[in-house]
């Protein structure tokens, strides 16, 4: 068993350090997607492999890289299942209500057991210090987590392309008054719980990750979660009513001076404004909000991590990230990636109350390895994650 430490040591702080370049991403990056267009998809697997190896080789903790060991044939598995379902929805909404209906019902009926099983490998294939890190969530769990937003999500509209039947002389088809009531509850209830179902959610994936007999657990507040959303929507209709001012300011600037260069100018700086408002500024306020509540409420008695990632820097080199993007072509989006990464990774600090060498050895003990996890059922599955 792993020594246990007195409540009142000190912990000791381990800073996460990433040290990937955006250059070196980007030679990975674009072969990657020329291969993938080249083979109509079948290579993604493989591509996802070498960046996430690239990507892990290079997160540093306690002098030592993570590694990532997923083979790709295996994942071409999970991502023909995931392309399969979605094929099958889209193929049965345009034959039939009903089977588009089908297929929404196995989608959520499955889905949960792949999450799991995507969970299972992607952990199961990540390694630090030579050993392999698992996930120790349970299928049921995973239903109890999933099922009730994915049904809310999905089946009302399904049930109402079911219900719609084919169209009348090139009219739309009318939906029946319970119909559009099923939908607006049902999107109304999965509105309100959104919060409540991705804290569910993320408790099931914080409260298993495990290396060796260490088990982590989730303590964040559903009530701070609510209040993130709260004034995530608050911020989006601030956001929206300054970009309709600003839209009205726009129009009359354009009557004024007309279609010049100028107008040009601040059709630019508009459009950029608006990006800023209605993306950037909510988007970089949750993914803030979240990492920190998140990881910052995960641990155990042994150890815990301590995220403290600024909201306005982050902020700012998202603003920094689409605008070189918009003025490279795209080709600025690995580099993106990279610092995007590096600003999240590092504001991120593993404290841990006995030293590493300490807890790996134990873990080295302890740790079942990778065996006992590949041989499971729906092992080697990856959609996605």
């Amino acid at each position: 068993m792993v020594t246990e430490a007195p409540a009142d040591t000190a912990p000791e702080r381990h800073p996460i350090e990433f040290t990937a370049s955006g250059s070196e991403y980007f030679r990975i990056w674009i072969v990657n997607l020329l291969l993938i267009v080249l083979t109509l998809g079948i290579y993604l697997p493989w591509a996802k492999v070498r960046k996430l190896k690239y990507f892990y080789s290079n997160t540093w903790v306690g002098g030592d890289a993570l590694d990532f060991h997923g083979e790709p044939a295996k994942m071409l598995r999970g991502t023909l299942i995931a392309a399969g379902f979605l094929i099958a929805y889209s193929v049965g909404s345009n034959f039939s209500g009903w089977a588009a209906l089908l297929a929404a019902l196995a989608f959520v009926a499955l889905w949960p057991a792949l999450f799991r099983a995507a969970m299972r490998f992607r952990l199961a294939n990540t390694s630090w210090r030579g050993l392999r890190f698992h996930f120790a969530g349970d299928t049921a769990g995973a239903y109890a987590c999933m099922l009730p937003p994915l049904a809310l999500a999905l089946l009302p509209v399904a049930l109402v392309g079911a219900m719609a039947g084919a169209p009348v002389e090139g009219k739309p088809p009318a939906l029946p008054a319970l119909a559009t009531g099923v939908v607006g509850l049902g999107m109304l209830a999965f509105m309100a719980g959104l919060p409540y179902f991705l804290w569910r959610v993320r408790r099931y994936q914080h409260d298993n990750y495990a290396i060796g007999p260490l088990q982590t657990q989730l303590k964040a507040d559903l009530g701070v979660l609510y209040g993130i959303f709260i004034k995530l929507i608050g911020i989006s209709f601030v956001a929206f009513a300054v970009m309709l001012l600003a839209g009205g300011l726009f129009a009359f600037i354009g009557r004024k001076s007309g279609t010049g260069a100028g107008f040009v100018v601040v059709a630019a700086l508009m459009g950029f404004g608006a990006i800023l408002l209605i993306n950037i500024l909510p988007k970089s306020y949750l993914q803030v909000r979240l990492q920190n509540l998140l990881w910052s409420t995960t641990g155990n008695e042994v150890l815990r991590f301590d995220s403290r990632l600024k909201f306005g820097s982050y902020m700012g080199l998202q603003c920094r990230n689409y605008l070189l993007i918009f003025l490279t072509l795209g080709l600025y989006w690995p580099f993106a990636v990279v610092n995007t990464r590096r600003a999240q990774i590092e504001a991120v600090e593993l404290q841990t109350r006995i030293g590493l060498d300490q807890l790996s050895q134990a873990a080295g003990r302890e740790d079942p390895g990778a065996t006992g996890d590949m041989a499971a059922d729906l092992f080697g599955l990856d959609i996605g994650l």
